[in-house]
């Protein structure tokens, strides 16, 4: 057995991490508050411990590291920059600064950061009452984005021009935020695409963008729920170029020199203007379109081992879906259909979270989904009807 990774995340993104990681001849351990969530069934231990606890799961991951098997690596792939900062201090890794950890987890100051360095991001500012909400929405117009200053993803973000009663999205957004701190944001029109890149001694790679899939927006509307992308991106190289660009010198703003990023770029009056910025592992899904064994590089950064440019390099450009299942929010009594999806030709993987006794949240608070389908074919428009035949053989009783 190879060296020892510490995974922040037992949920379905983590999952080719997991597997990744054992192929290349690894021993993974698994850190999530669910013994039974789909990247800890399939590691070789766990730590339950709560990923956005940094502490906890610090000492969690010290008492295992000592006793047990010593942890050589961490790598994020929840959002819980400060908890791999703090993992990776108290073990002696490799690893981001505190300091970048801290930015990172503060969406206002990385905002502010970013702005200082010449980067361009939306127009926002700190809300402390419902009251100064309705004022900034007289002042600026309602197409604006309130959400937690330190929310985890889009937990807690609800597009303003669709919340009936501003001060009930005040107290939510508030709700979600362990500081208890809110900020709006301009929403910005244009095309939006997620990076996923890897900084290797201080240069940043970004092998492929990928278009974000907006069409359950109404369906959870004020929420933000993503319905995973489509790759290769639709916009023009000129363009992808520019927001390499960008996500690069963002990175660097960040202070990120060896490690992973995730990044929400929108394309607006034809120019890229960062929406989030988040030093995690993201991506699974860039090997299959471009050959680029993303996640392979991206544990050999966390584990100290070289990574060369030839490496993230593409070498092919294949057409690749990502969606997810949304049933309606509920208890699962059953999940069926599983292998019929897995059958559907161009289907590269289907990975279902949701159990029988599960609860599958309203939008808001966590993601509602269920289950992630990926695949590919001769076109986007192949892969995109396979993905929604797989998800048509999903079948979730609720009660």
């Amino acid at each position: 057995m190879g060296k020892t990774l510490l995974i922040l995340s037992g949920g379905i993104e983590a999952v080719d991490a997991v597997n990744r990681a054992k192929e290349l001849g690894h021993y993974v351990v698994v850190s999530d508050s669910d013994y039974q969530a789909p990247a800890v069934a399939i590691a070789d231990s766990c730590l339950i411990a709560d990923v956005h606890g940094a502490n906890e799961t610090a000492a969690a991951a010290e008492r295992f590291s000592r006793k047990i098997r010593k942890i050589d690596g961490v790598i994020s792939v929840a959002d819980a920059t400060l908890t791999a900062a703090t993992v990776s201090q108290r073990l002696g890794l490799p690893g981001l600064s505190h300091a970048t950890a801290e930015l990172a987890s503060d969406k206002l100051a990385l905002k502010r950061r970013l702005a200082e360095c010449g980067i361009p991001v939306p127009w926002c500012s700190e809300v402390d009452t419902p009251q100064a909400l309705q004022r900034i929405a007289v002042e600026r117009g309602r197409d604006l984005v309130i959400r937690p200053v330190d929310g985890h993803g889009s937990r807690g973000a609800q597009r303003v021009a669709q919340v009936a009663d501003l001060n009930k999205a005040f107290l939510f957004a508030r709700a979600q935020s362990a500081s208890e701190r809110v900020m709006v944001e301009q929403v910005l029109a244009g095309p939006k695409v997620s990076t996923a890149s890897i900084v290797v001694d201080g240069t940043c790679f970004t092998p492929g963008l990928c278009d974000r899939n907006d069409d359950d927006l109404e369906r959870f509307a004020p929420f933000f729920v993503e319905n995973g992308g489509d790759f290769p991106s639709r916009l023009p190289e000129a363009l992808q170029s520019k927001v390499r660009d960008v996500v690069a010198r963002a990175a660097a703003a960040l202070g990120v020199t060896r490690g992973t990023v995730k990044g929400e770029v929108v394309v607006h009056d034809g120019e890229p203007t960062v929406i989030e910025l988040s030093p995690r592992l993201s991506g699974g899904f860039v090997r299959l379109h471009t050959g680029v064994d993303f996640v392979g590089a991206a544990i050999k950064v966390a584990l100290s081992e070289p990574v060369t440019a030839e490496e993230l390099a593409p070498k092919q450009s294949r057409p690749v879906v990502q969606r997810f299942a949304f049933p309606k929010a509920g208890e699962v009594v059953s999940v069926s259909g599983v292998e019929d999806a897995r059958r559907i030709a161009g289907v590269s993987d289907v990975i279902v979270s949701a159990k029988p006794g599960d609860i599958i949240p309203s939008a808001g608070e966590e993601q509602p989904s269920a289950a992630m389908v990926l695949t590919t074919g001769a076109s986007h428009d192949e892969a995109l009807r396979a993905a929604n035949d797989a998800l048509a053989c999903l079948k979730f009783a609720i009660k």
